[in-house]
């Protein structure tokens, strides 16, 4: 009984992943239908596997017919592959429909569903250093101070790991590959649209300033069960600690937040802690707040690019003074001495 129910759920997923092609090899394919695709393939381990599958088979079947003609493969130079040349001939096949389905349940029988390793590229910042990345498909990628992000291009998604740091994401549009950051217990996901991520100390911080972005629980956490997918429209700020199912989204200006592209960091009535906090990731000599200076609250702009410059604008706008010792700066309130 179990072995015949499994089947039936084998032929189902089959059968979808096969509709999931059809569907979105139509030239009036919405951002809707891919972002309900996305999600259809994250509910479970084996749609993707189905859906790699139904496209290995038609990869296949397309180069059969092509007589054993070359295709050139474009280089990049930054190192990602770019799988663009295997999407024209999938999408020819796509638009058959009936034959297309009859076609592919029929090799599903003589071959086992598998993945195929695809390299990742792995991108990096030091403290201090700002990188613009390129990607293959011509999105692009702002790392800000101390941050990682790994990319791992496949011919239907592309996938993108935040490991740590803040990044603003330029999207390239492309229906036929949704974008995808990974981050933990949590994941986004975009067709193309500009946004900033933060993620440190396992808090994740998404704000968005062109476009729609999903950020949706990752299943293979138990808070999952408890958490919903957020969508966020422009000037919408999604925050949220890793492994809880704590939270919040907020409106915000985005080019505030993405202020630090520029070089400084821009505060409202933010708490001197947090603004150190900031600091600290740009600076190598650490700052800390001591005693009662934790309770101020800091308005202004501060240039990330100067430490000296940063402390004197701290020490200008709030009552504190600077002390030095051990090669760590402290934030003491009230005046030097009392």
């Amino acid at each position: 009984m179990n072995e015949k129910i499994t089947d039936i759920t084998f032929k189902e997923t089959q059968d979808a992943a096969v509709r999931w092609h059809v569907r979105l090899g139509d030239t009036a394919a919405s951002e809707d239908d891919w972002l309900a695709f996305t999600a259809w393939l994250e509910q479970d381990e084996s749609h993707r596997l189905a859906y790699d599958a139904v496209e290995d088979i038609l990869i296949d079947l397309d180069n059969s017919d092509q007589d054993n003609m070359a295709v050139p493969i474009e280089s990049s130079t930054s190192g990602v592959i770019d799988a663009r040349h295997r999407w024209g001939g999938v999408r020819q096949w796509v638009t058959a429909v009936a034959a297309l389905a009859a076609m592919v349940i029929l090799v599903f029988g003589m071959r086992d569903i598998s993945t195929h390793e695809i390299a990742v590229q792995e991108y990096a910042t030091v403290v201090g250093e700002q990188k613009l990345i390129t990607l293959a498909d011509g999105s692009m990628l702002r790392l800000n101070t101390n941050s990682k992000v790994r990319v791992k291009f496949e011919d239907k998604v592309r996938r993108t790991e935040l490991v740590f740091g803040q990044v603003v994401y330029s999207v390239t549009k492309d229906p036929a590959r949704p974008f995808i950051v990974s981050l933990g217990d949590s994941q986004v996901n975009v067709v193309g649209t500009v946004f900033d991520i933060q993620r440190y100390h396992n808090k994740v911080r998404v704000t968005v300033a062109e476009g729609v972005v999903d950020v949706v629980p990752v299943s293979d956490f138990k808070t999952i069960s408890r958490r919903e997918i957020v969508r966020l429209l422009p000037g919408a700020q999604f925050a949220h600690d890793g492994g809880t199912t704590k939270t919040n989204v907020t409106k915000v200006d985005p080019a505030v937040v993405m202020a630090w592209e520029n070089g400084y960091l821009e505060y409202d009535e933010a708490k001197l802690v947090d603004v150190v906090d900031d600091l600290n990731r740009y600076f190598q000599t650490p700052i800390r707040v001591v005693g009662l200076a934790r309770e101020l609250l800091f308005s202004g702009v501060v240039r990330t690019t100067d430490e000296q410059d940063a402390l004197l604008v701290l020490s200008e706008g709030l009552p504190i003074y600077i002390e030095r010792s051990n090669g760590v700066i402290f934030l003491n309130s009230g005046a030097k001495g009392k």
